[in-house]
């Protein structure tokens, strides 16, 4: 099949249904982001659009990054996988913001790779536009160093002032049993933010990038510890969206057992 062709029926404006900002979708709308770049925002979005997107429900991929590492491998995304609709998002665009931040009626997942560096009210109006925050954090002193005071800014924005977000921190490229890793822990407790579950410094997520796939699309035994720790996460997930308003409660997809692939 045409390579352009394959990559065009991944883009929600080849749908034939309404595309509605961000804000008024019936969806769980899910802010990845960390205030300094490589600190893994990519593998996560990534890996998890693909994880949803196994529920056979619309999911869509932003990706508001500058270095479009997100829509790259949304690109190479082969056709017999479950389809993830990606967005880029480019500040240079002659359309306005809310023209961009737009997506299909039917998205029942949207995950947003941000830009590193955000703050302010450029910050305050992704998480007011956002149900729930994952920060990627990697284990070294100077990225939890980095990551604390993003956090501390994150958490002083307005929106999460006036009605505080669920927010969860996940560690990636993890060497456990570390001073460092010890260190993160300690400072997320401290400020009652959990951290569902570590990503471990495995060379799976170097392989299946360029491939645009994420670990839940390989069942081989290679993949079986890095699936494993996504079930921690997915379990977090399933329990923030279950009793919210904008999660129909009679939706499959609302139920813990089927959050898990």
């Amino acid at each position: 099949m045409d390579k352009t062709l394959s990559i065009r029926r991944q883009t929600p404006q080849s749908f034939n249904e309404p595309m509605l900002a961000i804000q008024a979708l019936q969806a769980c709308r899910i802010l990845v982001i960390n205030g300094k770049g490589g600190a893994g925002k990519t593998t996560l979005s990534t890996n998890l659009a693909s994880w949803l997107a196994h529920q056979g429900e619309t999911t869509v991929l932003i990706d508001a990054d500058p270095q479009g590492s997100s829509s790259y491998w949304a690109k190479q995304r082969p056709q017999n996988l479950p389809n993830i609709h990606c967005i880029k998002i480019d500040k240079e665009a002659r359309t306005t913001r809310s023209f961009q931040w737009r997506a299909p009626k039917s998205t029942r997942w949207l995950i947003t790779d941000a830009p590193p560096g955000m703050s302010g009210p450029s910050l305050d109006d992704l998480v007011q536009d956002h149900d729930l925050i994952l920060v990627p954090v990697l284990p070294s002193d100077m990225d939890i160093r980095a990551s604390a005071r993003f956090i501390g800014e994150l958490l002083l924005t307005p929106a999460m002032r006036r009605m505080r977000k669920p927010i969860a921190v996940v560690a990636n490229r993890v060497k456990q049993q570390t001073k460092a890793w010890e260190n993160l822990q300690k400072f997320l407790l401290s400020l009652n933010i959990p951290f569902p579950t570590t990503l471990r410094d495995s060379q799976n997520y170097v392989r299946i990038y360029g491939q645009g796939c994420g670990v839940a699309d390989f069942n081989q035994q290679a993949y079986a510890r890095d699936r494993q720790d996504w079930q921690l996460l997915l379990r977090w997930l399933a329990a923030q969206v279950a009793e919210k308003p904008w999660w129909k409660p009679d939706d499959p997809a609302s139920e813990t057992n089927d959050m898990a692939c």
